[in-house]
């Protein structure tokens, strides 16, 4: 669609549409790869966690590990 001479907007069939818009997404996805293989990795020992962790959060890994179920709820405040 033209107004004034100069194309204003596009008529797309929706599969054409989203396919776009995966594509775009695709291509956010890999810039913002490269920016993380651009930065040197950084990696922290077990006892740096850990030390970072309130002892309760310690137990509740432990306590965890010991019951069957999944679900185990932990304090949005915890990093651990």
């Amino acid at each position: 669609m033209y107004r004034d001479g100069k194309p204003t907007a596009v008529i797309l069939d929706i599969s054409e549409y989203e396919e776009l818009l995966e594509r775009a997404e695709d291509l956010e996805d890999l810039r913002a790869l490269k920016r993380m293989r651009e930065r040197p990795l950084r990696f922290r020992s077990l006892s740096d966690v850990l030390a970072d962790c309130s002892p309760s959060d310690v137990s509740d890994f432990a306590a965890r590990d010991a019951r069957p179920s999944p679900r185990v709820r932990r304090s949005s405040r915890s990093r651990c």
